[in-house]
């Protein structure tokens, strides 16, 4: 057989020297091997002269017998690599253009392989490699894996001839990731954020965040060697790691010191509510059939004879008034209360027999 089939996006390679540069990295690396798209077996027979374990995952059915009689030593699986598991510490692949994203997202994903080889188109493999800026994608996984790219592979190199070049790009598993995996989400978000937030350089792109104060921030970035108008893409792995485990700590010890100082504020009126329940034993009056007694009005220290008295004098309404009824006449309102105009003096209070009827 010759050539892929263009709707499952092969391109198969044909190129003698690249494939011993894939069969030279792998050459290197040790434990049972997993090759992604086989194809006609091109970089499969590199492969098996390891004397290796070696699984083929395929997704065209009409290359698993060639594929089972050409090497029999080998597990082959009729799979979807975005489905499969990925379950042996070396993944090798020569990976469809249109889904290498898609398969890149399933490996970072997955906890179990320790090297990967893999033929990608090649714009994807430097970003990936950070040539030229970190993508989002790489910035996110960078604590975590090494991305490296080892060369160029021109369009010619496959049958048929894709419209892009491809590339060589080399994944590897941290031994320690510089970010605890625990917080790998919470980095992830935040690295997003970052991409994805508005302002003019880090420093305003953080700014806008309100992670901590202009201050904290400032020295957080120059601790980093990093200035503030200097692009997410442009940040190193060290600098993310720095930046969110710096900034991360901040707002820790800042809740938690905000936390404390909640306690202690909250603490003595829960003290002094409690001492008062527990002070109040005398008997509390039932304000339904005890009346309180009565108090003289004090002025100084000697009560004043007769000031209950006086006060229901004052208080005592004008006989034959209605205190509810209410007067719609202006005038009479105004006679009554004194009301005096501009340049006017002030009017007299008028008998009632003289005020008009309503």
């Amino acid at each position: 057989m010759h050539g892929g089939r263009h709707e499952l996006g092969q391109n198969f390679l044909r190129s003698s020297t690249t494939i011993d540069t894939i069969a030279s990295l792998a050459r290197s690396t040790s434990g049972p091997i997993m090759e992604i798209g086989p194809g006609d077996g091109a970089v499969t027979a590199e492969l098996y002269r390891l004397g290796r374990e070696l699984t083929l995952v395929e997704l065209d059915e009409t290359r698993l017998d060639h594929l089972e009689d050409t090497y029999p030593r080998a597990e082959v699986r009729h799979a979807d690599i975005l489905t499969t598991r990925l379950d042996r510490p070396v993944i090798v692949g020569n990976l469809p253009f249109h889904l290498t994203t898609p398969i890149l997202r399933r490996l970072l994903r997955s906890g179990r392989w320790q090297r990967a080889i893999l033929l990608t188109q090649w714009e994807v493999a430097r970003k990936r490699a950070g040539i030229g800026g970190l993508t989002m994608m790489t910035a996110q996984w960078a604590p975590w894996f090494d991305f490296r790219l080892v060369t160029r592979v021109p369009a010619d190199a496959f049958a048929p001839k894709p419209s892009v070049d491809g590339g060589i790009l080399t994944i590897d598993r941290c031994p320690t990731g510089s970010i605890p995996a625990k917080s790998r989400s919470e980095y992830q978000q935040f690295v997003r954020s970052v991409f994805t937030g508005r302002g003019r350089g880090m420093k305003g792109i953080l700014s806008k965040m309100s992670i901590t104060d202009h201050r904290t921030l400032q020295s957080t970035m120059d601790r980093n060697d990093i200035r503030g108008d200097t692009l997410p893409k442009d940040l190193t792995p060290d600098q993310w790691t720095g930046l969110f485990t710096e900034l991360t700590t901040e707002t820790e010890q800042k809740n938690s010191g905000n936390h404390k100082t909640a306690k202690t504020t909250t603490q003595p009126k829960n003290a002094k509510k409690g001492q008062t329940m527990r002070n109040s034993k005398a008997p509390q009056q039932n304000p339904v059939t005890e009346a309180a007694p009565e108090k003289p009005l004090i002025t100084g220290e000697m009560p004043i004879v007769g000031a209950q008295k006086a006060t229901e004098k004052l208080q005592a309404s004008i006989p034959g008034a209605d205190p509810k009824a209410k007067s719609h006449d202006k005038g009479h309102l105004q006679a009554e209360r004194g009301f005096m105009n501009q340049h006017q003096k002030p009017q007299q209070p008028q008998p009632r027999w003289n005020l008009p009827r309503r």
